[in-house]
């Protein structure tokens, strides 16, 4: 069993460093090497970017404590999905209004609360597991790691596919 999870959740993060990789080569070639990234484009690539990054680093520290048999490495883990699933959608409201004013037409409105949805879902149903109110299962902990993961993918979709119709308007 130990083997199995452990290969699991390093799996999850190396598709999650893959995803952050691939993409990062991608925004670079598909774009001129004559300026800056634009701020909405930051924003788009930290979108991206955050979500993987701590993908694998969630996925590395509770395979850590699940291989060193730390009492509780599932229940830490939630814990420290819970804490990622709230802080990072919260620390993106601003930024989102205000490209969201900018450049209404990257921005639909299912799509954001959907997303957001996920975080609360994923948040809630973390700390439920954490707090010891249901049962030991890795189960949460997988679907708490691939929410972000999720979330990431969508993002590139989106970056790929949907531009803003002035490509000057967050300038």
């Amino acid at each position: 069993m130990l083997g199995d999870l452990t290969e699991a959740l390093a799996t999850i993060a190396e598709v999650a460093i893959g995803l952050a990789g691939f993409s990062g080569i991608v925004v670079v070639l598909s774009r001129t090497f004559e300026r800056r990234l634009t701020p909405l484009e930051r924003y788009r690539m930290f979108l991206l970017l955050v979500p993987s990054l701590a993908t694998s680093f969630l996925g590395l520290s509770i395979m850590a404590l699940y291989a060193s048999e730390v009492p509780g490495a599932m229940r830490i883990g939630s814990g420290l999905l819970a804490v990622f699933c709230f802080g990072f959608p919260a620390s993106q409201i601003r930024r989102t209004i205000h490209f969201y004013r900018k450049v209404p037409e990257l921005f639909q409105p299912p799509v954001l609360w959907g997303i957001l949805g996920g975080y609360l879902t994923v948040g809630v149903l973390s700390v439920v597991h954490a707090s010891g109110l249901i049962g030991v299962t890795p189960a949460i902990v997988f679907i708490g790691l691939l929410w972000p993961l999720f979330q990431s993918a969508l993002q590139f979709a989106r970056m790929l596919f949907i531009r803003p119709l002035d490509p000057d308007a967050d300038d």
